[in-house]
């Protein structure tokens, strides 16, 4: 994981419903500053705002989601700028997807310690099945590090 700490977001729900927003708007609701916002245009080919009069940046709520996308592999999961682009290639809804199937493997990789661990002396054979059970969950937990790099 990275040193940065997440910024102080708004959130997605209480962002008015307007059709373009500036930069200093697009800014205070991701918690990114501007120049940085300017910088991610260049490191990002889906962010695009549209330019009017003055050259000035106009975001839509698509570009804003976008932002928020961007915010959350940065600085929630650790990814640099080309592995999120990188992610973010496929789309928003994939990697939606791909996060909803990577929480449904996790909650099922979770098994409660009661499970795992017996009041009684366990028998060989529940050592045995004890064991593999950690083995087994180590191994998935691996591959979920895998797909997310």
């Amino acid at each position: 994981m990275t040193n940065r700490s997440k910024p102080k977001t708004t959130p997605f729900g209480e962002i008015p419903k307007k059709i373009y927003y500036s930069i200093s708007e697009a800014s205070e609701f991701t918690g990114v500053e501007p120049h940085v916002l300017r910088y991610w245009e260049t490191k990002f080919s889906k962010l695009n705002p549209k330019r009017v009069g003055g050259n000035q940046r106009k975001y839509t709520r698509n570009d804003i989601e976008l932002l928020f996308e961007i915010v959350n592999l940065l600085y929630c999961e650790g990814y640099t700028l080309d592995g999120a682009e990188r992610k973010l290639k496929a789309g928003l809804q994939a990697l939606r997807a791909e996060r909803e199937l990577e929480k449904q493997i996790e909650d099922q990789i979770e098994v409660p310690e009661e499970t795992i661990q017996q009041k009684e002396s366990p028998t060989p054979g529940q050592q045995e099945a004890k064991a593999l059970l950690s083995s087994i969950k180590k191994e998935l937990q691996e591959i979920l590090a895998i797909l997310k790099d």
